[in-house]
């Protein structure tokens, strides 16, 4: 196989899949490599009524997250043969703006993390830290922590909407 041909193979491995669009889709993202996982956790999402997009590398979850407006992101922070220390993900949506950032509920899927632990994720920048031995309670998990969120946010987003900010 020459070099072309390995650097071709090797986009079209990377290259993003397609979804349909539509604005009135509540959207989600999943950050996760193992098959196992990925359908359970793609079942919860499509049950609290999510379409669900699943992001082949970290590259493809950042584009995906720079075009789309996901209401919904469960990374895992393994995904893509990451550290937990150093997820482009996870970087990725540190870095966001908080314009952008606050419409956008995240929850980092780990080993060394107790589910629910505010401290642990007001340190990683996201919403919400499950354990992976908690993955089977996730319907239960994940519709708490958004409640809770979009009600801690609620007058804020209101505030915003009504002055014309989003």
């Amino acid at each position: 196989m020459t070099t072309t041909q390995t650097a071709n193979l090797d986009a079209e491995v990377e290259a993003p899949v397609r979804d349909d669009y539509d604005e009135n889709q509540r959207l989600a993202l999943l950050c996760e490599d193992a098959p196992d996982r990925q359908a359970e956790v793609k079942g919860v999402l499509e049950q609290l009524g999510y379409t669900t997009h699943l992001a082949v590398s970290a590259l493809d979850a950042i584009e995906r997250m720079r075009k789309n407006n996901y209401e919904i992101v469960v990374l895992d922070e393994l995904f893509h043969g990451a550290s937990p220390l150093d997820n482009p993900v996870l970087l990725g949506i540190q870095g966001m703006s908080m314009g952008t950032r606050r419409y956008m509920f995240v929850a980092l899927i780990g080993r060394g993390y107790k589910t629910f632990d505010n401290m642990a994720a007001f340190a990683k920048s996201v919403n919400l830290v499950v354990n992976l031995e908690d993955i089977f309670r996730l319907p239960v998990i994940l519709r708490r922590a958004v409640n809770e969120n979009n009600q801690f946010y609620r007058v804020l987003r209101d505030v915003l909407r009504d002055a014309g900010k989003r």
